[in-house]
């Protein structure tokens, strides 16, 4: 009767105990916010935990990347659009005008002063900087300035890249070189300079003003590749813009995905904190009844007998 007695007292002793351990690993999951806590939980959860969270990780590299890339061809975008205006405004016109028989020298040379503003003001935007201080249009040699007073092209030959994706490495600007036609034919800055050069000269005869004509025909004809070059230019940044929104609304569904599967694997979705809940009012029902079982038994006659 006393070894039935003990064992009894000892089994409530272990299901109390038993019940209060219980109870606090299911309170510790659910102050964590989630089931897995440790690798030995569930050792194949953990693992696949791991992967998924290197693979946040990499999504919010590109993330990142693609804000840069976002910003240097928003950037780039914003400064073509203030070349576009010049070269599409009354710049031939004026080129073309430089021809008129009824301007003087003087007038000429007034004229060589305003295509001189033009052509500084081509050159500033050429050498843009972004808020970091870098040149926009010089490649890889991003601290390198560009255009020299001379209009020289003196940057990087190879347009800056950035990955934005797995398997996507996307072209995020544009050389100086491609920008303007430097060093072919229809380098714009070197033909604005022969324009102003051309009008600073005197006319003093036929052979004089063919000679400034010939030059400000081939001048506006490089003019017009610059603006047919620019439009190309601008395409491939719309593009390229267009590419990175697209790759971004991908990320962001894939990413809830991603999210969505962590959250079922370390048991921090809803329905596994749901349950957690649930099971933590079990836990506290069966802890209740074990201690009142526990009190009853502690005053039955025969305990205290056996005490």
């Amino acid at each position: 009767m006393r070894l039935s007695t003990h064992y009894m007292f000892q089994h409530n002793i272990d299901s109390v105990s038993k019940a209060i351990a219980g109870g606090n690993d299911i309170y510790t999951r659910l102050s964590s916010g989630q089931t897995l806590l440790k690798p030995s939980d569930d050792p194949a959860g953990a693992s696949q935990a791991v992967t998924l969270q290197m693979a946040l990780a990499n999504m919010s590299q590109y993330d990142t990347s693609r804000t840069y890339a976002q910003d240097a061809l928003g950037q780039e975008d914003t400064t073509l659009t203030s070349i576009s205006n010049i070269l599409t405004g009354n710049l031939s016109e004026k080129i073309v005008a430089g021809g008129n028989g009824a301007y003087s020298d003087k007038d000429r040379q007034a004229l060589a002063t305003e295509l001189k503003g033009i052509r500084d003001n081509l050159r500033d935007l050429g050498n843009t900087r972004n808020s970091s201080g870098r040149y926009i249009f010089s490649g890889y040699k991003t601290g390198t300035e560009p255009f020299s007073e001379d209009g020289g092209y003196q940057g990087g030959d190879t347009a800056m890249t950035q990955k934005v994706g797995d398997s996507v490495v996307m072209q995020v600007g544009h050389t100086g070189a491609d920008l303007f036609m430097s060093g072919t034919d229809d380098d714009l800055l070197v033909s604005l300079d022969k324009a102003i050069a051309a009008l600073n000269q005197p006319v003093t005869d036929d052979e004089d003003r063919q000679a400034l004509q010939s030059t400000l025909d081939s001048v506006n004809i490089s003019v017009k590749h610059n603006i047919d070059n620019l439009g190309k230019i601008q395409a491939e940044v719309g593009t390229n813009l267009q590419q990175i929104e697209s790759l971004g609304f991908s990320a962001d569904a894939q990413k809830i995905t991603i999210q969505s599967r962590l959250q079922q694997t370390v048991g921090s979705d809803p329905d596994t904190q749901i349950s957690l809940i649930s099971q933590s009012k079990m836990s506290e029902f069966a802890l209740s009844s074990s201690m009142m079982v526990f009190q009853t038994m502690q005053k039955m006659s025969i305990f205290n007998f056996v005490s």
